[in-house]
């Protein structure tokens, strides 16, 4: 998925540091490698003029802050991230549905509506969350006149199956543990670099990895997720990658 510089500057301090200041000279590693700090001031102070991110000077140094506003516009734009944090009620949420192929467009952003707020998929026409639906998805299904054509079920997994094994298939945990991984490991070992230019590249192809990432996790209750889950250590090797100043 390609973001907007924007988007990137909203995530990065939205997963940096939320409603805390975040340092303006490490905000930059979150635009792409060739993005100019130039480009990147204009932008930031054009955010600050709108409103979506605040500056605070602490000790001297100019600080950031996502402001309400930001994150509004954040959570619109990935929903997903409002499922940080929550525990699971033990209940499974099912979506299923039947849309014909002459309403192909109806149904390809169904499912790219279900995917943006963290449903896997069970089969071709059915898919999963531990989560609420949201009242704007059930207002977004009426407004696209799909109540007929979809079926929205609640279940608790009995029995048969255990529902960490459900969700390490449905969400392909396993590939998104390795992808963690292996960024933990470039950052554990490619530190070292003097080249202030070549450094600056590598952190912004870092952060790049982390979004790319952080934009297929599911963000699951910690309930389903596997014991030595790495998205904590890798988040945490992330914001000590340091900075270029420049």
């Amino acid at each position: 998925m390609r973001l907007r510089i924007r988007d990137r500057l909203l995530w990065g301090l939205e997963i940096s540091s939320g409603s805390r200041a975040y340092p303006a000279a490490k905000l930059f590693a979150w635009t792409p490698v060739g993005y100019s700090r130039r480009k990147y001031r204009d932008l930031l102070h054009r955010l600050i003029r709108i409103g979506q991110i605040q500056q605070l000077i602490i000790d001297g140094q100019v600080q950031l802050r996502l402001t309400a506003s930001g994150r509004e516009l954040l959570l619109k734009n990935f929903p997903v991230l409002q499922l940080q944090g929550k525990t699971w009620d033990g209940f499974w949420r099912i979506v299923i549905f039947d849309i014909p192929e002459s309403k192909r467009k109806q149904r390809d952003a169904l499912r790219r509506a279900l995917k943006k707020m963290g449903f896997g998929r069970l089969q071709d026409s059915s898919y999963i969350s531990p989560h609420e639906l949201s009242q704007p998805f059930l207002d977004w299904l009426q407004a696209k006149g799909l109540p007929g054509s979809v079926i929205i079920l609640e279940a608790k997994q009995k029995h048969l199956g255990n529902p960490k094994n459900l969700a390490a298939k449905v969400w392909s945990l396993a590939s998104l543990a390795a992808s963690y991984r292996h960024l933990i490991e470039r950052l554990t070992t490619r530190f070292g670099i003097k080249e202030v230019k070549k450094r600056e590249d590598w952190l912004k192809k870092i952060h790049q990895e982390y979004l790319q990432i952080i934009l297929t996790e599911p963000l699951l209750p910690q309930e389903l997720l596997p014991a030595d889950w790495p998205a904590a250590k890798c988040l945490k090797f992330l914001l000590g990658a340091g900075v270029v100043k420049g």
